[in-house]
């Protein structure tokens, strides 16, 4: 089977190299869209339970994204997308009430990731992607939006808000921003980056009931927990931190210098260029006995952040037909486990 998906992929890839189109398989086949409004045209001629394949290359988003699609970029990390060139998405991905399984991979955003205020957009998973901005599901919990899973992926800049989410976990991730109105959720092998510089309440972690395991907080001070009741087990803080009212908490690491934990990494933005592995991985245990922060847990992050679809490794594409008036292209891919 693996096989079979291989072959399919590579030739989809080649069907499409020299032009860069975005292509939408569906049960009736496959349809192709050119230029930077192409995944909008394959979005419109999309149906539930289709797949849009987004190259390299920059793309506008739909307005909005109101169907339980699953669109699949070629990556971000530039040193794996040397073939492709990243997947760019320009503005903002939202989504709406019936997007209820919406999957996203493989792709860099310049905008935010938004749930419609109050509608209760299910089961999405974002994986493998950069996100620029914001995460923003909204609204009150009358109607809430559940399961979301984030996986391998890196919050940029923007701040996340989950005051709609409920059941929602995150991954072997990297944040900068702060994590507000955060209710019952669970955070797992992740990089928490923001540090305040003396601002008086602005903590990493703002919520109640959450399960916080194995990440790892560089916050500069110690404002790292606000709120009520969150368990908080096998984290490593470079303070002393502060944990909120009731905590329930044990096997945690504080203080550790920062420059003592990672192979190459320094300040409190995320740089293609660090080495976020552990300098001592066996010294960090997580509730599961694996390492903490990003390459543990049963989710370890994946080098170069690769989509699941098979990745494209080299291209070799003639400038002009032969005689024949066939193009020569000559590509290598490799299938993806997950």
């Amino acid at each position: 089977m693996k096989k079979t998906t291989l072959l399919l992929g590579i030739i989809a890839i080649a069907i499409s190299l020299s032009a860069q189109k975005v292509a939408l398989h569906s049960s009736s086949g496959i349809q192709h869209f050119n230029g930077s409004n192409a995944f909008v045209e394959a979005y419109n001629a999309s149906t539930n339970g289709d797949t849009i394949y987004l190259p390299g290359g920059g793309f506008t988003s739909p307005s909005t994204i109101d169907k339980s699609l699953f669109v699949i970029g070629a990556g971000h990390y530039p040193d794996s997308t040397v073939a492709t060139a990243k997947t760019f998405i320009n503005g903002n991905i939202i989504l709406s009430d019936n997007a209820d399984g919406f999957r996203l991979e493989g792709v860099d955003i310049n905008g935010s990731i938004s749930f419609d205020n109050n509608e209760a957009v299910n089961n999405v998973i974002i994986k493998y992607c950069n996100i620029s901005n914001d995460l923003n599901v909204a609204g009150n919990l009358s109607n809430p939006s559940y399961n979301l899973t984030i996986i391998n992926s890196v919050f940029a800049s923007g701040y996340f808000y989950l005051s709609n989410a409920q059941n929602a976990g995150i991954f072997n991730s990297i944040i900068q921003g702060r994590i507000l109105n955060s209710y019952g959720n669970l955070f797992e092998n992740n990089i928490l980056m923001w540090t305040y510089t003396g601002v008086s309440g602005y903590y990493t972690l703002n919520g109640d009931n959450n399960v916080c395991n194995n990440n790892i907080f560089l916050n500069a001070g110690n404002k790292s927990f606000s709120g009520v009741s969150n368990q908080i087990y096998n984290n490593l803080f470079v303070t002393t931190p502060s944990m909120g009212t009731t905590p329930i908490a044990s096997g945690n690491y504080y203080p550790v210098a920062q420059s003592s934990i990672f192979i190459s990494q320094s300040g409190y933005i995320f740089d293609y260029t660090h080495n976020y592995h552990l300098q001592d991985p066996g010294t960090y245990l997580g509730v599961d006995n694996t390492e903490i922060g990003l390459y543990g847990g049963t989710l370890g992050y994946k080098e170069g952040a690769v989509p699941s679809n098979p990745h494209f490794q080299n291209q070799n594409i003639a400038p002009t037909t032969n005689t024949s008036g066939l193009l020569n292209i000559q590509v290598s891919a490799a299938a993806q486990d997950n």
